[in-house]
């Protein structure tokens, strides 16, 4: 069932790779049209009118598409550090207020490679494991997935997205954000040690809300007044899947003394400088890391960074990075000594959850491609709902109230979120 999975994740991205070349990867078809949007009642309620217009006068079904996504021009890669990191532009891409065929694609694969990753990692990876050497593998697995997805694109498009490649358009567009990826798990490893399980969730959540202030900042992406609304819906509704808030507490009266032996258990370990600061601080690395890869993708040099190119660059200065932390440190080297070789405690089966993980990675930069980082918020916790319904299939155990209205706050969260974007100034 495990390999059905991840080959059927595969045979999804190579159909849409087959049927529209490189589209997935650019966001264009073959006929250098975007890929088909959500059906009108999604579309932004600016776009109605001119859409309207556009199909009564007979417009071609690329005329519609190209109003539906700012144009771009097919200029080289080449990107200067104010192009990729300066402020707001008007040259993204405005799939920002639609969801495309390709959009919704990549966030349901996401949410069901998130859902399913769990239950592998425990199942097939030794927690003994060397941690760093689990995500080299996986670093590398990665690459070798992103390099066979460009390369089955064509060569043509090959030889387009190399034209104009540099090492320093390389190493501001993908570097950057892997040093900051690799900043934020540290960050939050320091977290998860210095803080209970409630406070950690809670923190963590907040990431969705980073990468919206940061591609405000970055990308000149405005939230509509609904649709911060729907973010802090979303935000509470995964709070309340993973326990940190419930609402079914609120009827239901503890006894006496259960409440503070409750507290006493959940907060003895809890740091203020050592645990609450770096979980803030890892949230807001990721979204500004999120931000930096969805403007990678999407603008630089005009048409946007070819996603398995960027995934296969992001993957390389990760690996580079965790090679010198792993022998060129001090402390690198000592747990290398402690916790074995870097294979040690691992078995055939421990390269399922890694390549599953791998897979997400290159999810992970489709999405940021075609929906933006701050949707991919969204994929994320429609994962984590996934997961608790399939435990609960698995186990037969009742959805708690508080999962049920969680799940019922994700779709209002969705809804409110795709339907409302931000009017047109």
């Amino acid at each position: 069932m495990v390999h059905s999975i991840f080959t059927g994740t595969q045979h999804a991205i190579a159909a849409f790779t087959n049927s529209h070349p490189h589209s997935l990867a650019t966001g264009r078809g073959a006929n250098n049209a975007f890929l088909p949007s959500l059906p009108l009642e999604l579309i932004s309620r600016n776009s109605i009118h001119h859409v309207i217009s556009s199909r009564t006068s007979g417009a071609s079904a690329s005329t519609t598409a190209s109003f539906l996504t700012s144009s771009t021009s097919s200029t080289s890669l080449k990107a200067t550090p104010l192009s990729i990191i300066g402020g707001a532009t008007k040259a993204a891409f405005a799939n920002a207020d639609t969801l495309s065929t390709a959009a919704i694609t990549t966030m349901i694969l996401l949410a069901v490679q998130f859902s399913v990753q769990p239950p592998l990692t425990r199942k097939y990876l030794d927690p003994r494991a060397n941690k760093k050497g689990i995500t080299m593998v996986e670093e590398i697995v990665k690459m070798a997935l992103s390099a066979s997805f460009f390369i089955s694109c064509g060569k043509d498009v090959v030889s387009s997205e190399l034209h104009g490649w540099t090492l320093q358009s390389s190493l501001l567009l993908a570097g950057l954000p892997a040093l900051l990826y690799a900043t934020q798990g540290v960050l939050t490893y320091l977290g998860y040690q210095h803080t209970d399980s409630v406070t950690f969730n809670g923190l963590n959540q907040t990431k969705t809300l980073s990468a919206a202030l940061w591609c405000f900042l970055l990308m000149g992406k405005r939230q509509s007044v609904v649709q911060m609304v729907a973010l802090t819906i979303l935000f509470f509704s995964a709070l309340l899947f993973q326990g940190t808030l419930s609402f079914s507490s609120i009827f239901h009266k503890p006894k006496e003394g259960e409440e503070k032996e409750d507290v006493e258990h959940t907060r003895p370990h809890t740091s203020i400088s050592k645990g609450i600061i770096p979980c803030l601080g890892a949230a807001f690395i990721s979204g500004l890391a999120g931000a930096l890869s969805q403007k990678g993708v999407q603008m630089a040099g005009g048409k946007g960074r070819n996603a398995y190119l960027y995934t296969l660059e992001l993957g390389l200065y990760s690996s580079i990075s965790l090679l010198i932390s792993m022998f060129a440190t001090k402390n690198g080297r000592k747990s290398l000594r402690e916790e074995g070789s870097i294979f040690r405690y691992w078995t055939p089966f421990s390269l399922i959850p890694v390549s599953v993980r791998a897979l997400g990675g290159v999810l992970t930069a489709l999405v940021h491609k075609h929906a933006g980082a701050t949707r991919k918020g969204f994929a994320l916790i429609l994962g984590l709902v996934m997961t608790g319904v399939t435990q609960s299939v698995v186990e037969r155990e009742r959805l708690s109230m508080d999962e049920l209205l969680a799940m019922g706050l994700v779709i209002l969260s969705s809804y409110l979120h795709m339907c409302y974007p931000p009017l047109a100034i």
